[in-house]
């Protein structure tokens, strides 16, 4: 008679691993030393808490564009770009038109009842549902912000890459110095997010910047790694666990997943078992779905 007992079972799951050959997969262990296996192939599906596995759910349209793109939240409010007009996107998945802004990708920062946003060609903010560009201050050697490709609100002051050039804002002011108020880097920034205690700034490596005054500002390299454009997002520290307490900045760069905490320290969570092609630009959110917190980014 067959014998058809079970030699070993595969229960719980701890992601993809594309590093080491398929038959060399190793198992690794949780902290109550249950067994966690690695896959080689992963596709349309999640990996909960308990590291078990589900058919990720489908989808459905909601609401059709042309071209959509730039989608973001701060949970009150949702805006996405169709080029080239800003929308607010409606509880009833229904969708009110703001404004042109033409056609780029839309970085934006929220600070106090404004969102500010900007895409290399139009800079502005949104207050009740009044969509209105950056002013020229009319004081002397005082500019508004140029339009850029990335924006982040720090400490008071609001931060512009354009190019190879981060410009900074006089306190509390959407104009800045053009004396005083940039800094210039070696290449073209591909990432610029704010974290409790400085910035990230991602220009073929990736730099942390402390301090509460421009003026304190040093650039300590946490990473040689260039960051993927749009995949940067900050996250509430209580998701992190382990008694995380200040928001920290998750992106994809050219070698991994990092995540970044506010005093500068950086992980690179992926790179001992996902390879990275290389990609050009992405896109991220966080999701929270039944207290499993996932990072989701799209790359192309």
């Amino acid at each position: 008679m067959a014998d058809n007992s079970l030699l070993f079972t595969l229960d719980r799951f701890s992601g993809m691993n594309n590093v080491e050959e398929s038959f060399r997969i190793p198992a690794t262990a949780d902290k109550a030393w249950h067994k966690l296996y690695d896959m080689d192939e992963l596709e349309n599906l999640d990996i909960d808490n308990s590291y078990v596995l589900s058919t990720r759910p489908g989808s459905d349209l909601e609401l059709a564009g042309t071209d959509v793109h730039s989608l973001w939240s701060d949970e009150d409010t949702c805006l996405f770009v169709d080029s080239p007009t800003l929308y607010k996107l409606n509880p009833q998945y229904t969708a009110t038109s703001i404004g042109m802004v033409g056609m780029g990708r839309m970085s934006y920062a929220p600070w106090n009842d404004k969102i500010y946003m900007t895409n290399d060609s139009f800079i502005g903010y949104l207050r009740d549902n009044t969509l209105t560009p950056l002013a020229d201050p009319g004081i002397l050697y005082k500019l508004p912000l140029p339009a850029g490709r990335f924006i982040a609100y720090y400490r008071g002051r609001l931060y512009v890459a354009k190019g190879k050039v981060l410009y900074i804002s006089d306190a509390l002011c959407e104009h800045y110095d053009i004396r005083t108020g940039f800094r210039v880097f070696a290449n073209d920034i591909t990432m610029l997010v704010a974290v409790g205690k400085g910035l990230y700034v991602s220009d073929g490596a990736t730099w942390f910047i402390p301090g509460a005054e421009p003026d304190e500002f040093q650039k300590n390299r946490v990473m040689e790694a260039d960051a993927i454009p749009y995949t940067a997002i900050v996250v509430s520290g209580g998701f992190m666990g382990d008694g995380v307490q200040y928001d920290c900045a998750l992106w994809t760069s050219t070698n991994g997943i990092c995540l970044g905490d506010s005093d500068g320290t950086v992980k690179n969570l992926t790179r001992s078992r996902y390879a990275m092609s290389q990609h050009a630009i992405g896109g991220a959110v966080v999701r929270n779905l039944n207290e499993t917190v996932h990072y989701i980014t799209v790359l192309e």
